[in-house]
Order: structure tokens, then C-alpha cells, then sequence
């Protein structure tokens, strides 16, 4: 994936392409717990309901 003409010359810290791909996956993540966290939340309220629907 090219580097954006900003990004030119300007190194981070561990370097753009682990940085990026860190970025990335750190974002997914932050994603993914956020769902299984309402998702949990959705069921813990049917458990209490004992609602049959699912």
C-alpha cells in the first residue's frame, strides 16, 4: 500500500508500516470488544427476562 505524499519522510517511532498495521488492528479490536460488550449487556437483560426468543 503506497505511503500518502504527507507521510513522505516523516519515520514514527517503529516504523510506518508496523505502525500502520498496529493502528489497524488495535482499531478492530477496540471494535470487537465494544460488540461482544452490548452483546453480553443484550443477553444478560433476556436472562433476567427469561425471554424464550433468540
Amino acid at each position: 500500500m503506497p505511503i500518502g505524499i504527507g507521510r513522505v519522510g516523516r519515520v514514527g517511532m517503529i516504523g510506518r508500516p508496523v505502525a500502520r498495521t498496529a493502528a489497524v488492528v488495535g482499531t478492530a479490536k477496540v471494535v470487537s470488544n465494544g460488540v461482544d460488550r452490548r452483546q453480553d449487556r443484550r443477553q444478560d437483560r433476556r436472562d433476567d427476562r427469561r425471554d424464550r426468543r433468540f
